[in-house]
């Protein structure tokens, strides 16, 4: 059994107690019945920089049984990074080593996308020659100045990441910072990869948020002075045309410099067009977003009322904005969305027309369904990054499998339904005749089709082996499965699962369907949301053809080519 809580942290604190002294298996709790004492072996080794190859002191060791409930024994390297594990059962064990300031590694792993190695343990058996190699983290350091080349204290700087959602380029943030009094910024423990360095100025967002807007008088210059604007290294006003740095591992990338350029700022005029009979002191939500990054960073977020419901919104640099406006009135949401370019110097209106959220019929039905009735539930996510601040549509499903989703606003929606029965899967979901399981559910302010969703009892699974060139078991790698033809795109049909050390693999839980099967040395977790990734290896998958319950083993070679990165 998987040790709880209390016994892991029983054991993290032997570790610091035994030190460089190692860890004696027999001595630790929750372990399984040891054999004899005669049989008792010795795992040891040691820890080393995969850089320089320098032995790494203070890294914490796990030795962890192999299978599905693993039981953990751990150990911290001594000065010259070795560890020891004494009194060890014969059986089959996984290694793996963390250290501050390294990316997490395993025995017989090249990389952390790589499967680690199984180490099998004879009786009486005592091995030292275990080598686990980390890899160091970057850095990525710079400077923030003013246009004078003045240090800007507490200026806000942010990490970025190329990424993909829906499979579709964007980019991820992943960390921030503030400038010292010397306006010196630093991150640290990066992963290796790319990245992009965004300084927002002087500790603030690119805009101000600005309640009281609405009640400033038209024309009036308030709050319109000049101010640092987003800025992306090196000195691009938008994350697209952004610098993408290369962190390579226990590397540090300096001189990521900013001179800051103070902009004018500009004025939004706008109104909103309230729902009928809207009472005189509802409130109604604005969110100004500016699109220069993913997100929300910098957004104007105010409120408008009666009589006029106007608004005029000052501090905002040029470019391009999404202006939404939302209102919740008697259980039906209303919202309202527009794109607009702001100009320094041009009349920026816009008005908003509110949009009443519609019924959103449906049912769900199960085919080949066995055992006793399952109560589902409908729910809906919000698949267009627009603010939301309210419960999200959802519906328990009627016993004549009939539901309906109060007040969808218009929009682009996720679908979620469950739970799933054990062995089955969604097979379909239809708005009208349109397949809103392989596309995007756009929902208008007229929108009345109703959305049937299907679901197999008898989920398609598939297994086989995986072989080196050679002919050889290809051991632990990982295997993907991908969709094939027009479903290419669709993220749900994607598995991925890892070989045993003898190359078999086994995937369930799959839409039938074409696909193709892939097998690599390494794959980071999630790339395939690159459409380009497996563009180059397309003759190298082997087609099959998912139907429900088992299919035919499949033999598969593996792929031992240079990937390109996500």
């Amino acid at each position: 059994m998987p040790l709880k809580a209390s016994a892991r942290l029983a054991l993290w604190m032997l570790c610091l107690i035994a030190g460089t002294r190692g860890v004696s298996w027999s001595q630790l709790p929750g372990l399984p019945p040891s054999p004899s004492a005669g049989e008792h072996g010795v795992i040891a080794g040691v820890v080393l920089d995969n850089t320089g190859g320098s032995p790494i002191s203070g890294a914490n060791v796990t030795l962890s049984t192999e299978g599905d409930q693993p039981s953990d024994a751990l150990a911290v390297t001594d000065g010259k990074g070795r560890f020891a594990f004494s009194n060890v059962p014969p059986g089959r064990y996984i290694l793996f080593a963390n250290c501050e300031g390294y990316s997490f590694g395993s025995y017989g792993g090249a990389t952390r996308n790589h499967a680690p190695a199984t180490v099998t343990l004879g009786p009486a058996e005592k091995r030292n020659d275990f080598v686990v190699r980390l890899e160091g983290l970057g850095t990525i350091s710079g400077v923030v100045t003013d246009q004078d080349g003045d240090p800007l204290a507490g200026a806000s700087v942010m990490l970025w990441t190329p990424s993909f959602e829906r499979g579709k380029s964007t980019f991820a943030s992943r960390a921030s910072a503030n400038t010292n009094d010397l306006g010196e910024y630093r991150f640290y423990y990066l992963d290796p990869g790319q990245y992009i360095v965004m300084s927002n100025g002087r500790g603030r967002m690119v805009l101000r948020v600005r309640p009281e807007v609405s009640s400033l008088p038209v024309g009036s210059q308030t709050g319109q002075e000049p101010q640092y604007g987003a800025q992306f290294y090196p000195g691009a006003d938008h994350i697209s045309r952004a610098a993408l740095l290369t962190v390579r591992p226990g590397r540090e990338i300096e001189h990521v410099d900013f001179r800051m350029s103070s902009k004018a700022s500009a004025k939004l005029r706008g109104a909103v067009v309230p729902p009928p009979a809207l009472p005189a002191d509802a409130q109604i939500s604005v969110n100004v977003i500016p699109q220069e990054a993913p997100g929300v960073q910098g957004a104007v977020a105010f409120m408008v009322t009666a009589p006029n419901y106007s608004f005029e919104s000052y501090d905002l640099l040029p470019g391009e904005y999404v202006v939404v406006a939302s209102v919740s009135e008697s259980g039906r949401q209303y919202r309202g969305v527009q794109t607009v370019h702001i100009g320094t110097f041009a009349e920026n209106d816009v008005t908003l027309k509110l949009d009443a959220g519609v019924d959103l019929a449906g049912s769900v039905k199960v085919e080949g369904k066995r055992g006793s009735a399952l109560e589902f539930h409908v729910q809906l996510t919000p698949g267009d990054s627009l603010p939301w601040n309210t419960d999200k549509p959802s519906a328990t499903v009627r016993p004549d499998g009939t539901f309906v989703l109060k007040s969808v606003v218009p929009g682009v929606w996720d679908i979620d339904v469950e739970p799933i029965p054990e062995g089955g899967y969604v097979k379909s979901m239809r708005l009208g005749e349109q397949d809103v399981l392989t596309e995007d559910m756009v929902i208008g302010p007229e929108t009345a089709l109703p959305l049937r969703i299907v679901i197999g009892a008898h989920a398609g699974m598939i297994e086989g082996h995986v072989k080196t060139v050679s002919g050889q078991p290809a051991g632990r790698v990982p295997v993907l499965l991908a969709p094939y033809g027009a479903f290419a795109n669709v993220q749900y049909f994607y598995r991925m699962a890892f070989a045993d050390e003898k190359g078999h693999f086994a995937l369930h839980s799959l839409n039938p369907g074409n696909y193709k099967l892939y097998a690599f040395e390494a794959v980071e977790n999630g790339v395939w949301q690159n459409p380009q990734f497996l563009k180059p290896f397309e003759n190298q998958g082997e087609l099959v053809k998912i139907s429900e319950g088992p299919n035919p083993s499949k033999e598969i070679r593996l792929i031992t080519q240079e990937r390109p990165r996500r």
